[in-house]
């Protein structure tokens, strides 16, 4: 008897920039400012789901970094990273919601590190290396917001690093995190 092959639980169909900026807007000056005192960075992790048909779904990886050096902004970089992706058709639905909120955002985030590396560095400053993103933390941080609230709707969620308060929202399957103190390459 010839078995059906089982369809795999997630399929990575494309992946693409679908938004990207990097602005330095107080150089060339910040270079000097930058060699006497340090950046405070600030780092927002957003994971925003959105159906498509059937079992095709596009997720969108936004990650928002800045640099300020007091008042004075060193760099702000913007890029929502995306793929479409197809889930199987017997999934329930929390495990959908998983792969959405946890694996696909997982298999995003090396790549869109890669590019935000890049942009600070070709922008005169050391590249943003971020940490690894619990993304598994965020979902679960999401749901316990959701669940002490009763209704869900609204939450706030966050996780943190390098000791920073975390803040986001839970809107419309967005999950958001902010960081703050992240290190870039130990310097920036």
């Amino acid at each position: 008897m010839a078995e059906e092959a089982a369809q795999a639980p997630l399929t990575i169909n494309s992946q693409y920039v679908k938004d990207h900026s990097f602005e330095n807007p107080n150089s060339p000056g910040i270079y000097g400012t930058m060699r006497k005192e340090s950046p405070q960075l600030n780092v927002n992790v957003e994971v925003t789901p959105a159906h498509l048909q059937g079992g095709l779904y596009e997720v969108t990886l936004g990650l928002r970094a800045s640099a300020m050096i007091g008042e004075t902004t060193a760099f702000l970089a913007e890029l929502d990273y995306a793929a479409v992706v197809t889930l199987a058709d017997n999934l329930e639905e929390n495990v959908r919601e998983q792969m959405l909120m946890i694996e696909v955002p997982r298999f995003l985030f090396p790549f869109a590190r890669a590019i935000l590396a890049d942009d600070t560095r070709d922008g005169g400053f050391p590249p943003l290396i971020m940490n690894p993103i619990d993304f598994g933390q965020m979902y679960m941080s999401r749901k316990m917001a959701a669940a002490s609230e009763g209704a869900g709707e609204g939450a706030s969620e966050g996780a943190s690093e390098g000791g920073g308060d975390a803040a986001g929202s839970e809107d419309s399957g967005e999950a958001a995190a902010e960081k703050e103190g992240a290190q870039a390459n130990g310097q920036a």
